[in-house]
């Protein structure tokens, strides 16, 4: 066995124990169960199901998702999970489309891709296994990773950990081979989270510059020519899959520096993390709004290992270890937002800044470079103690697993598929609105539960919830919020609405009461379908012109 499928095997089984020991009880509920309590929890397993779904049935169909009929492109109007729908695909088709076993199964993978990237990183830059194990649990597990649990999108961490080792292999060896390779990962990244590939463009972009000057490779026009090929190979890939978020700016979708400013970083949140051992920090915290803390033992190690290349003034490990350290001063710098000063520089110089609401999310490559610095450390620490080399790591990693417990972790039973959905999985493709037509700033999250529930069917829904809501909507939200007004039934026949599902049980007592007996005297208009205690299923009756007869 070669010393590269020993470290695969070591790792890869590292990581799937970890990651689900670290999200217990997930494993054991994959197809039951998840982080649905909340909009963004149910949003994503209806983005994951819905591309793996696509992807399956009707791929040109992608970007024209089922939610805000009848607009298209409608899966550009967020993040499009494109990869983390991708890796579900073969839990979707084994389960029969079961979109809690999809996601879940996707998150599982999420936190072993990111320890695994973390690993290869560690290696590639000189950690032996032990370090490199432990650089795989600080980031793969971090508490960054336990707070985004629903937030399928920021789970997606492998990309920045593998770009970086891929750019590392590149500018070690600068050949055609590896600048495709280090365009993939960067498009892979750009493609799993735009966040993701955004930050990891920036981070890379520098590290060409950085070690073309460090190892002489600015005098190499090959260098420059193959760093350019790197980036026209992320250009080809992402781009065909971002032309509809381009027309989405067109439509004047952007983010502003005053919404970027509410969610950037506050001092706390380098220290907030709700992991076992860290909670009793929360309280002295004030407010923060994202959890950054890597831990104390990344801290501790990252400061030792800088100590001593400092004493030390090895060229090759001040190149290195500078390329981290400056990595996280400016990943910090970012996070601080516009007030800070360079996020607003990249904002105005760079188009995909314009994209971002949080600036925050750029901290997670400070924890990167302090767990790639805590690999290092434990290298160089088990270099200097080899007969307590075992002890060192396995302490470290005990340690680092500590740091990283947050279980049991709650997750919330998967709702009941009523009859209602079932009839709707068995009519023709047809539009459906559902009430009550949640559309609130407070409740309007709500309308992901009826998002969540289109997965057993997949027809249009007029209702929906994204980062952006298309003019059309907003234009029919004031008609349908008086349902079932005469205004709001010849908005559904005009909008070419099929069915309606009225939940009663959502309406308080006696307008649920109310709502039942104006829908029995208007058959002419609802026709019944379904007709239940919680919900109900009308079928709307298209208008008719005057002096039409009615048919049968």
């Amino acid at each position: 066995m070669t010393p590269r499928v020993r470290d695969a095997l070591f790792a890869i089984s590292l990581a799937f124990v970890l990651a689900v020991a670290l999200t217990w009880p997930l494993a054991a509920r994959l197809g039951s169960a998840g982080r649905i309590d909340s909009g963004d929890g149910r949003h994503g397993v209806w983005n994951v199901a819905w591309v793996a779904h696509a992807l399956t049935t009707a791929p040109s169909t992608l970007f024209d998702a089922n939610i805000f009929f009848p607009h298209d492109n409608a899966l550009a109007f967020s993040e499009a999970n494109l990869v983390a729908g991708v890796l579900g695909i073969p839990v979707w088709l084994v389960t029969g489309g079961n979109p809690y076993a999809t996601f879940n199964a996707v998150v599982l993978m999420a936190f072993m891709l990111a320890g695994l990237c973390a690993f290869l990183l560690a290696r590639t830059v000189g950690a032996g296994r032990g370090g490199a194990a432990v650089a795989g649990v600080i980031y793969g597990c971090s508490p960054f990773m336990l707070a985004h649990l629903p937030h399928i999108q920021l789970l997606m961490t492998f990309g920045p950990a593998l770009s970086l080792a891929m750019l590392h292999r590149f500018v070690s060896q600068p050949t055609t081979r590896r600048a495709l390779a280090l365009g993939l990962a960067l498009a892979v990244t750009g493609l799993a989270c735009a966040y993701y590939g955004i930050f990891s463009g920036l981070i890379v972009s520098i590290g060409v510059l950085w070690f073309a000057g460090t190892d002489g490779h600015w005098r190499s026009p090959a260098y420059w020519l193959r760093a350019a090929l790197a980036a026209a190979i992320v250009l080809l890939v992402v781009l065909p899959f971002f032309v509809p978020y381009f027309d989405m700016r067109e439509e004047g979708f952007a983010r502003s520096l005053d919404e970027a400013r509410r969610y950037s970083t506050v001092g706390p949140a380098y220290l907030a993390s709700a992991v076992h051992v860290h909670k009793w920090m929360l309280p002295m915290l004030g407010e923060w709004r994202e959890v950054l803390f890597p831990g104390f033992q990344a801290i501790l190690l990252s400061v030792f290992l800088v100590a001593v290349t400092l004493r030390s003034r090895r060229a090759a490990d001040v190149r290195l270890v500078g390329f981290y350290v400056v990595m996280m001063a400016i990943a910090f710098w970012i996070s601080l937002g516009p007030d800070a000063g360079l996020y607003t520089a990249l904002y105005h110089a760079l188009p995909a800044f314009s994209f971002l609401r949080a600036p925050a999310r750029m901290g997670l490559l400070v924890t990167l470079g302090m767990a790639i610095l805590a690999g290092l450390a434990i290298t160089s620490l088990s270099a200097r103690f080899r007969r307590h080399s075992v002890a060192i790591i396995a302490l470290s990693l005990a340690l680092a697993v500590i740091e990283s417990w947050a279980g049991p972790i709650t997750y919330a039973d998967a709702p009941p598929v009523g009859p209602v959905y079932r009839r709707l999985a068995t009519v023709p493709h047809t539009s459906v609105a559902e009430f009550p037509f949640y559309q609130g700033s407070v409740d309007r999250h709500r309308q992901t539960e009826y998002m969540l529930m289109s997965t057993f069917h997949w027809q249009p829904l007029l209702n929906g919830y994204s980062d952006h809501f298309p003019a059309e909507y907003l234009e029919i939200k004031p008609a349908l919020a008086d349902f079932p007004s005469p205004q709001a039934i010849e908005t559904l026949r005009e909008t070419q609405v099929r069915w309606v599902v009225v939940h009663f049980s959502r309406y308080p007592a006696a307008r649920s009461q109310a709502l039942r007996r104006q829908l029995r005297a208007m058959d002419t208009q609802l026709r019944l379908a379904i007709d239940r205690r919680d919900a109900s299923l009308y079928e709307v009756i298209a208008s008719r012109p005057p002096g039409a007869s009615r048919q049968p």
